[in-house]
Protein backbone atom coordinates (compact mmCIF):
# COMPACT_ATOMS: atom_id res chain seq x y z
CA UNK A 1 0.00 0.00 0.00
CA UNK A 2 1.39 3.17 -0.45
CA UNK A 3 0.21 6.81 -0.12
CA UNK A 4 -2.75 7.54 -2.56
CA UNK A 5 -3.68 4.31 -2.14
CA UNK A 6 -3.98 4.86 1.65
CA UNK A 7 -5.80 7.92 0.91
CA UNK A 8 -8.37 6.17 -1.39
CA UNK A 9 -9.12 3.01 1.05
CA UNK A 10 -9.72 5.47 4.15
CA UNK A 11 -11.25 8.84 3.20
CA UNK A 12 -14.09 8.37 5.16
CA UNK A 13 -14.84 7.64 8.68
CA UNK A 14 -17.54 4.42 7.19
CA UNK A 15 -14.51 3.37 5.05
CA UNK A 16 -12.35 2.87 8.26
CA UNK A 17 -15.05 1.38 10.46
CA UNK A 18 -16.04 -1.40 7.74
CA UNK A 19 -12.20 -2.14 7.87
CA UNK A 20 -12.50 -2.45 11.32
CA UNK A 21 -15.43 -4.80 11.19
CA UNK A 22 -14.17 -6.91 8.66
CA UNK A 23 -11.20 -7.58 10.58
CA UNK A 24 -13.01 -8.19 13.79
CA UNK A 25 -15.07 -10.16 12.43
CA UNK A 26 -13.57 -11.74 9.93
CA UNK A 27 -14.63 -15.58 12.03
CA UNK A 28 -17.94 -14.18 12.36
CA UNK A 29 -19.71 -12.11 14.33
CA UNK A 30 -21.40 -13.47 17.55
CA UNK A 31 -23.69 -11.61 19.50
CA UNK A 32 -22.07 -11.01 23.50
CA UNK A 33 -25.51 -10.91 24.84
CA UNK A 34 -27.63 -14.06 23.78
CA UNK A 35 -24.44 -15.82 21.38
CA UNK A 36 -26.69 -15.57 18.32
CA UNK A 37 -24.07 -15.07 14.73
CA UNK A 38 -27.30 -13.10 13.08
CA UNK A 39 -26.92 -9.39 12.43
CA UNK A 40 -27.19 -5.92 10.26
CA UNK A 41 -25.39 -2.92 10.47
CA UNK A 42 -27.89 0.24 11.03
CA UNK A 43 -27.61 3.75 9.40
CA UNK A 44 -24.75 4.57 12.11
CA UNK A 45 -22.21 1.66 11.30
CA UNK A 46 -23.24 -0.40 14.73
CA UNK A 47 -23.88 -3.93 14.64
CA UNK A 48 -27.50 -5.27 15.49
CA UNK A 49 -28.30 -8.46 16.31
CA UNK A 50 -31.66 -9.68 14.80
CA UNK A 51 -32.41 -11.85 17.87
CA UNK A 52 -32.40 -9.89 20.78
CA UNK A 53 -31.50 -6.35 19.03
CA UNK A 54 -27.84 -5.66 20.82
CA UNK A 55 -25.80 -2.73 19.34
CA UNK A 56 -22.66 -3.08 19.33
CA UNK A 57 -19.31 -0.49 17.41
CA UNK A 58 -16.81 -2.07 15.82
CA UNK A 59 -14.70 -0.19 17.88
CA UNK A 60 -16.10 -1.05 21.24
CA UNK A 61 -13.61 -2.61 23.51
CA UNK A 62 -10.86 -1.92 20.74
CA UNK A 63 -8.29 0.95 21.74
CA UNK A 64 -10.55 3.32 19.64
CA UNK A 65 -13.64 2.48 22.32
CA UNK A 66 -15.27 5.88 22.88
CA UNK A 67 -12.88 8.31 20.76
CA UNK A 68 -14.16 11.77 20.51
CA UNK A 69 -11.24 11.97 17.48
CA UNK A 70 -12.74 10.59 13.95
CA UNK A 71 -11.02 7.36 12.50
CA UNK A 72 -9.90 9.18 9.41
CA UNK A 73 -7.63 11.60 11.49
CA UNK A 74 -6.53 8.35 14.16
CA UNK A 75 -5.50 5.83 10.94
CA UNK A 76 -3.72 8.92 9.47
CA UNK A 77 -1.90 8.98 12.88
CA UNK A 78 -1.13 5.24 12.33
CA UNK A 79 -0.33 5.76 8.81
CA UNK A 80 2.01 8.19 9.45
CA UNK A 81 3.78 6.50 11.94
CA UNK A 82 4.34 3.55 9.64
CA UNK A 83 5.83 5.10 6.83
CA UNK A 84 8.11 7.70 8.56
CA UNK A 85 11.72 5.71 9.04
CA UNK A 86 12.64 7.82 12.32
CA UNK A 87 8.88 8.01 13.92
CA UNK A 88 7.20 10.97 14.56
CA UNK A 89 6.80 13.40 17.95
CA UNK A 90 3.64 14.53 18.93
CA UNK A 91 4.40 17.60 18.00
CA UNK A 92 4.58 17.02 14.91
CA UNK A 93 1.32 15.01 14.92
CA UNK A 94 -0.46 17.96 16.32
CA UNK A 95 0.76 20.27 13.49
CA UNK A 96 -0.08 17.62 10.57
CA UNK A 97 -3.59 17.27 12.16
CA UNK A 98 -4.15 20.55 12.88
CA UNK A 99 -5.05 19.56 16.79
CA UNK A 100 -5.30 22.52 19.54
CA UNK A 101 -4.02 20.34 22.23
CA UNK A 102 -0.62 19.07 22.54
CA UNK A 103 -1.67 16.62 25.13
CA UNK A 104 -4.20 14.78 22.70
CA UNK A 105 -1.45 13.75 20.35
CA UNK A 106 1.15 13.11 22.76
CA UNK A 107 -1.53 10.36 24.30
CA UNK A 108 -3.06 8.99 21.20
CA UNK A 109 1.01 7.97 20.28
CA UNK A 110 1.35 6.25 23.61
CA UNK A 111 -1.65 4.30 22.74
CA UNK A 112 -0.10 3.24 19.63
CA UNK A 113 3.60 2.70 21.08
CA UNK A 114 1.01 0.19 23.25
CA UNK A 115 -0.19 -1.91 20.10
CA UNK A 116 3.87 -2.57 19.24
CA UNK A 117 4.68 -5.36 21.75
CA UNK A 118 3.37 -8.35 19.92
CA UNK A 119 1.95 -11.19 21.94
CA UNK A 120 3.62 -14.47 21.81
CA UNK A 121 6.15 -13.07 19.90
CA UNK A 122 9.26 -15.26 19.77
CA UNK A 123 12.24 -14.99 21.80
CA UNK A 124 15.58 -13.97 20.53
CA UNK A 125 17.51 -16.79 20.03
CA UNK A 126 20.89 -18.40 18.40
CA UNK A 127 24.16 -15.92 19.35
CA UNK A 128 22.75 -13.04 20.99
CA UNK A 129 24.92 -10.23 22.33
CA UNK A 130 23.45 -8.32 25.79
CA UNK A 131 24.95 -5.62 27.76
CA UNK A 132 23.96 -2.25 29.22
CA UNK A 133 23.85 1.14 27.79
CA UNK A 134 22.84 4.53 30.10
CA UNK A 135 20.46 6.90 28.85
CA UNK A 136 21.48 10.59 30.23
CA UNK A 137 23.89 13.14 29.45
CA UNK A 138 26.82 14.31 31.48
CA UNK A 139 25.93 14.48 35.33
CA UNK A 140 28.47 14.89 38.22
CA UNK A 141 28.45 12.18 40.79
CA UNK A 142 28.85 8.70 40.28
CA UNK A 143 29.96 6.76 37.16
CA UNK A 144 29.74 3.29 35.28
CA UNK A 145 26.45 1.07 35.59
CA UNK A 146 24.90 2.98 38.75
CA UNK A 147 25.50 6.05 37.48
CA UNK A 148 23.23 8.74 39.07
CA UNK A 149 20.78 11.01 37.42
CA UNK A 150 20.68 8.56 34.20
CA UNK A 151 18.34 5.53 33.10
CA UNK A 152 19.89 2.00 32.46
CA UNK A 153 18.94 0.47 29.47
CA UNK A 154 19.47 -3.31 28.94
CA UNK A 155 19.90 -4.07 25.25
CA UNK A 156 19.50 -8.07 23.42
CA UNK A 157 20.37 -8.28 20.25
CA UNK A 158 20.87 -11.23 17.50
CA UNK A 159 24.13 -11.43 15.79
CA UNK A 160 23.74 -13.29 12.17
CA UNK A 161 27.53 -13.55 10.53
CA UNK A 162 28.53 -9.93 9.74
CA UNK A 163 24.54 -8.91 10.34
CA UNK A 164 21.90 -8.28 12.85
CA UNK A 165 18.69 -10.18 13.14
CA UNK A 166 15.98 -8.87 15.76
CA UNK A 167 16.54 -6.68 19.34
CA UNK A 168 14.75 -6.22 22.52
CA UNK A 169 15.34 -3.41 24.99
CA UNK A 170 14.17 -2.89 28.28
CA UNK A 171 14.73 -0.40 31.95
CA UNK A 172 16.23 -2.34 34.75
CA UNK A 173 16.37 -0.80 37.93
CA UNK A 174 20.33 -1.71 38.17
CA UNK A 175 22.62 -4.13 36.67
CA UNK A 176 22.42 -7.20 39.28
CA UNK A 177 22.15 -10.17 38.75
CA UNK A 178 17.92 -10.31 39.88
CA UNK A 179 17.26 -7.34 37.02
CA UNK A 180 19.50 -9.13 34.25
CA UNK A 181 18.42 -12.51 34.76
CA UNK A 182 14.27 -11.12 34.54
CA UNK A 183 15.54 -10.00 31.25
CA UNK A 184 17.40 -13.00 29.68
CA UNK A 185 14.50 -15.17 30.54
CA UNK A 186 12.02 -13.08 29.24
CA UNK A 187 13.23 -12.56 26.26
CA UNK A 188 15.85 -14.66 24.97
CA UNK A 189 15.52 -18.67 24.32
CA UNK A 190 17.12 -21.28 26.63
CA UNK A 191 20.55 -23.08 25.08
CA UNK A 192 21.26 -20.18 23.17
CA UNK A 193 24.77 -18.45 22.81
CA UNK A 194 24.81 -14.75 25.14
CA UNK A 195 27.96 -13.24 24.47
CA UNK A 196 28.46 -10.58 27.50
CA UNK A 197 31.47 -8.78 29.04
CA UNK A 198 32.77 -10.33 32.63
CA UNK A 199 30.15 -8.62 34.21
CA UNK A 200 29.51 -10.13 37.65
CA UNK A 201 25.67 -9.91 36.78
CA UNK A 202 25.64 -12.23 33.85
CA UNK A 203 26.92 -14.93 36.44
CA UNK A 204 23.83 -16.86 36.41
CA UNK A 205 23.51 -17.53 32.82
CA UNK A 206 25.44 -20.89 32.59
CA UNK A 207 22.91 -22.02 35.89
CA UNK A 208 19.82 -21.03 33.67
CA UNK A 209 21.14 -23.15 31.17
CA UNK A 210 22.60 -20.78 28.70
CA UNK A 211 25.92 -20.71 27.34
CA UNK A 212 27.73 -17.52 28.09
CA UNK A 213 30.90 -16.36 25.90
CA UNK A 214 32.98 -13.39 27.42
CA UNK A 215 34.13 -10.79 25.68
CA UNK A 216 37.24 -9.66 27.85
CA UNK A 217 38.24 -6.01 28.12
CA UNK A 218 41.59 -6.95 29.03
CA UNK A 219 42.33 -8.08 25.77
CA UNK A 220 41.13 -5.31 23.56
CA UNK A 221 41.67 -1.45 24.32
CA UNK A 222 38.90 0.11 22.76
CA UNK A 223 35.53 -0.75 24.44
CA UNK A 224 33.84 -0.15 20.49
CA UNK A 225 35.00 -3.47 19.44
CA UNK A 226 33.74 -5.37 22.80
CA UNK A 227 29.59 -6.17 21.79
CA UNK A 228 30.13 -3.98 18.95
CA UNK A 229 26.39 -4.86 17.85
CA UNK A 230 25.26 -3.65 21.01
CA UNK A 231 27.32 -0.73 21.01
CA UNK A 232 25.87 0.43 17.55
CA UNK A 233 21.55 -0.13 18.53
CA UNK A 234 22.77 2.38 21.67
CA UNK A 235 23.87 4.66 19.20
CA UNK A 236 20.67 4.14 17.28
CA UNK A 237 18.82 4.70 20.59
CA UNK A 238 20.27 7.70 21.80
CA UNK A 239 20.31 9.63 18.03
CA UNK A 240 16.54 8.03 17.61
CA UNK A 241 15.54 9.88 21.10
CA UNK A 242 17.55 12.49 20.49
CA UNK A 243 16.27 13.35 16.70
CA UNK A 244 12.67 12.16 17.30
CA UNK A 245 12.09 13.15 20.26
CA UNK A 246 14.37 16.24 21.28
CA UNK A 247 15.16 14.17 24.58
CA UNK A 248 11.70 15.11 26.15
CA UNK A 249 11.00 11.57 27.31
CA UNK A 250 8.28 10.40 30.44
CA UNK A 251 10.95 8.77 32.75
CA UNK A 252 7.82 6.28 33.37
CA UNK A 253 7.28 5.43 29.62
CA UNK A 254 10.41 4.93 29.04
CA UNK A 255 10.00 1.30 27.83
CA UNK A 256 7.10 2.69 25.18
CA UNK A 257 9.57 4.31 23.67
CA UNK A 258 11.83 1.25 23.97
CA UNK A 259 9.15 -0.70 22.51
CA UNK A 260 8.78 1.45 18.86
CA UNK A 261 12.42 1.53 18.51
CA UNK A 262 12.63 -2.04 18.61
CA UNK A 263 9.61 -2.43 16.48
CA UNK A 264 10.65 -0.04 13.85
CA UNK A 265 14.45 -1.80 14.08
CA UNK A 266 12.88 -5.37 13.69
CA UNK A 267 10.66 -4.50 10.73
CA UNK A 268 14.09 -2.20 9.20
CA UNK A 269 14.18 -4.38 6.39
CA UNK A 270 10.45 -4.80 5.49
CA UNK A 271 9.37 -3.14 1.95
CA UNK A 272 5.71 -3.37 2.57
CA UNK A 273 4.56 0.07 4.63
CA UNK A 274 0.87 -1.85 4.56
CA UNK A 275 1.72 -5.04 6.06
CA UNK A 276 2.99 -3.42 8.86
CA UNK A 277 0.22 -0.93 9.34
CA UNK A 278 -1.83 -3.74 9.00
CA UNK A 279 -0.12 -5.35 11.87
CA UNK A 280 -0.42 -2.18 14.18
CA UNK A 281 -4.34 -1.82 13.22
CA UNK A 282 -4.70 -6.02 14.32
CA UNK A 283 -3.14 -5.12 17.36
CA UNK A 284 -5.69 -1.82 18.02
CA UNK A 285 -8.45 -4.48 17.48
CA UNK A 286 -7.12 -6.90 19.78
CA UNK A 287 -5.80 -4.50 22.38
CA UNK A 288 -7.86 -3.72 25.72
CA UNK A 289 -9.34 -0.29 25.58
CA UNK A 290 -7.17 2.59 27.35
CA UNK A 291 -8.57 5.32 29.77
CA UNK A 292 -6.73 8.64 28.69
CA UNK A 293 -6.18 8.81 32.96
CA UNK A 294 -4.35 6.18 32.75
CA UNK A 295 -1.10 7.60 29.99
CA UNK A 296 -1.64 11.02 31.27
CA UNK A 297 1.45 11.90 33.81
CA UNK A 298 2.64 14.73 34.51
CA UNK A 299 5.66 14.28 35.64
CA UNK A 300 8.00 14.91 32.72
CA UNK A 301 11.43 14.74 33.04
CA UNK A 302 14.36 15.87 30.29
CA UNK A 303 16.56 13.39 29.25
CA UNK A 304 20.40 15.12 27.74
CA UNK A 305 21.94 13.37 25.18
CA UNK A 306 25.23 13.54 24.68
CA UNK A 307 26.03 14.38 21.31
Amino acid sequence: MNQMEFEKAFSTDEQCLNYLSQLRYENGFTCPKCNHDQYWINNRGLIVCKICKYQQSATAGTIFHKSRIPLTLLFRVLWYIVVQKNGVSASSIQRMLGLKKYSTAWTWLHKFRRLMTLPNREKLSGIVEVDETLIGGKHSGKRGRGAQGKILVIIAIEKQGRKTGRVRLATIQDATKKSINHFIIDNIERGSVVITDGWVGYNDLTRMKYIRQIEDKKIKLDDELILPNVHRVASLLKRWLLGTHQSYVSQDKLDYYLDEFSFRYNRRTSKSRGSIFYTLIKQAIVHESINNTDIVNDSKIEIILDE
